[in-house]
């Protein structure tokens, strides 16, 4: 009897964890100096657990194809979009992650848009966020669709890039 039921157990902790899911309130999401920079790259990583967080940027830092990032890890260039890792059966087209428009000032932030749960398009100053030019295409599905080091840079120069990460959340 008491192997069926640690069988049992098992089966469903097994199960659940293949359904495990995110999801990111407004509260996740904090002043892009207190998350973890990527060396040589324009974002940076947040997840609430720090071997989580450990995993996902050695998969950011490793730029190896295949590698999938930890359910739960945030990734932000910009204080107002950021792009949610959160697993289940959450946007399958889009990699199982959640694009979402943040409304920041130096009191809170505010979600103001986020994917559908049917993985509809949700667009920020450069379009929409899965589609065909960055997190939709075919070269970073291999990369777990984060495109930075796999596109083309955004259209903007340096100092608008810079510009466009200033967050009023930071001290």
């Amino acid at each position: 009897m008491r192997g069926v039921l640690a069988a049992t157990g098992l089966a469903l902790t097994l199960a659940s964890g293949a359904r495990a899911e995110f999801v990111a309130h407004a509260r996740d999401f904090k002043c892009l100096r207190a998350g973890t920079p990527v060396p040589g790259k324009n974002f940076v990583l947040f997840h609430r657990n720090p071997k989580k967080l450990a995993r996902a940027l050695r998969v950011a830092e490793s730029d190896r194809p295949h590698l999938h990032y930890p359910v739960g890890t945030i990734i932000q260039v910009f204080p107002f979009d950021a792009m949610v890792k959160r697993g289940g059966h959450f946007n399958p087209a889009g990699g199982g992650w959640e694009f979402f428009n943040l409304e920041v000032t130096p009191q809170r932030t505010r979600i103001v848009g986020r994917t559908e749960t049917d993985g509809t398009a949700l667009g920020n100053v450069f379009g929409s966020c899965q589609n065909l030019f960055c997190h939709g295409a075919r070269q970073v599905r291999r990369f777990d669709f984060v495109c930075e080091g796999h596109l083309p840079p955004l259209p903007v120069d340096d100092a608008e890039f810079e510009a466009l990460r200033a967050d009023p959340r930071c001290p």
